[in-house]
């Protein structure tokens, strides 16, 4: 990991990127000096670098995977200024930390807007601070691009995900699973509006599978005793269990789940905690089980082989890679790819290209976002999770579609 040594103390929610990419900002909201600066206009300069607001949870109960998900981008951002930038333009971010509150990230992505004169915003974990900031995002026609699983349940304009959709998740595992386990499924998951707009995708998939949802529970943030929910589940005589339980509350229900007799080898478990950022704390209880991703870091293509091995040199990793790394890594160098094509540092400019953009790498030939929903169009994999934390692919889904309209967009 970066050493604390390396990190300006945020001040206002916002701190310096730790890594030794070109940050020259003219306006840095932690500096006194620009407190009250005057705004004059929110576009950047056009013949300026690119700069990219970063708005992740490096504190509260989800930080684990906002530090991934910042790892992944600040490698990035590298490898892209390594190449000569976007156009000959440097590429400059600024990391804020809105800890995972709704509030925050509004007034944050707000700040970066108009005192740091981004092109582009990415980042959010929470579907609840994801549709802060696309709210904002659309208000000040600014790209934003998020890489956590899952979408929300309208479309933005400006806003482009590039983890994987619901749809995308669920489609390849429910009948596999269903298949496998048996056709009582109940859902658990963190109470917030994602984990239930995933609860419904789930049921309705569980239904065309010949299965039926037994049970749906959902618990707050920051749960530390989930026996009461484990005994309902355990009550309605689940074959399979689907999770989207996440941050530390991922592994607190999954070992309570185990602890109190309804997490065994017989039964079906598939959701959040079997991502790799999981693993350490879980390995026992998640091992040999199926999990889909977008991005696994057993993937043996050239380019995913680099990224891996650079995140491991640059944070000293050992443990499995998490996936919104990798799906922060491919989808800021696609944002840059779109830059590039549109010549431009316009943010509007940008995400007219990032709408027409078609990109062959790690996540698919011919990724792409779909119109009307913009959800990228995308591989999928099926990985198996092995002792020691391999994640090996075992089936590639090819093009997973999610065509799915949502109000919003065209």
């Amino acid at each position: 990991m970066v050493p604390s040594s390396l990190l300006r103390r945020p001040e206002r929610g916002l701190m310096r990127a730790p890594r030794t990419v070109a940050l020259a900002l003219v306006c840095a909201l932690a500096l006194t000096s620009c407190q009250g600066a005057a705004v004059s206009g929110d576009a950047p300069a056009a013949d300026g670098p690119v700069r990219i607001g970063v708005i992740v949870p490096l504190t509260g109960p989800v930080s684990q995977v906002g530090t991934a998900l910042r790892n992944g981008l600040e490698l990035a951002v590298e490898k892209v200024n390594a190449e000569g930038g976007v156009g000959g333009r440097p590429v400059e971010y600024v990391v804020v930390d809105d800890a995972g509150d709704p509030a925050n990230s509004t007034q944050l992505a707000r700040r970066l807007i108009r005192q740091e004169k981004v092109t582009l915003l990415f980042g959010t974990i929470t579907g609840d601070t994801a549709e802060a900031v696309g709210k904002v995002a659309d208000e000040a026609e600014v790209p934003f691009g998020t890489a956590i699983l899952g979408d929300t349940e309208h479309c933005f304009p400006y806003q482009w995900g590039f983890g994987e959709s619901t749809r995308q998740m669920l489609a390849p595992a429910v009948p596999a699973l269903v298949a496998k386990y048996g056709k009582r499924v109940a859902v658990v998951g963190s109470d917030y509006n994602y984990p239930r707009f995933y609860a419904g995708i789930a049921e309705e998939l569980v239904k065309e599978a010949g299965g039926t949802v037994v049970a749906r529970e959902f618990s707050p943030l920051g749960q530390t005793d989930w026996q009461p929910v484990v005994k309902r589940i355990a009550a309605a005589k689940p074959d399979l269990v689907l999770s989207m339980t996440v941050g530390a509350d991922a592994v607190t229900f999954t070992r309570q789940a185990q602890q109190f007799g309804l997490l065994t080898p017989e039964l079906g478990y598939e959701g959040a905690p079997l991502d790799a950022d999981f693993y350490p704390a879980l390995a026992p209880l998640v091992e040999g089980r199926p999990h889909t991703v977008r991005w696994s870091d057993g993937a043996e293509d050239a380019e995913s082989r680099a990224f891996t091995d650079a995140y491991r040199s640059a944070y000293d990793w050992k443990a499995p890679i998490p996936e919104v790394a990798g799906n922060a890594y491919f989808g800021v160098r696609f944002l840059l790819g779109a830059a590039a094509k549109a010549g431009s540092t316009d943010p509007k400019a940008v995400n007219e290209a990032i709408g027409a953009f078609r990109h062959d790498g790690p996540l698919g030939e011919g990724t792409r976002f779909h119109p009307s929903n913009h959800v990228l169009q995308a591989d999928m994999r099926t990985v198996t999770i092995g002792a020691g934390g391999t994640y090996e692919v075992t089936t590639t889904h090819p093009k997973v579609a999610d065509e799915t309209p949502k109000k919003g967009c065209s």
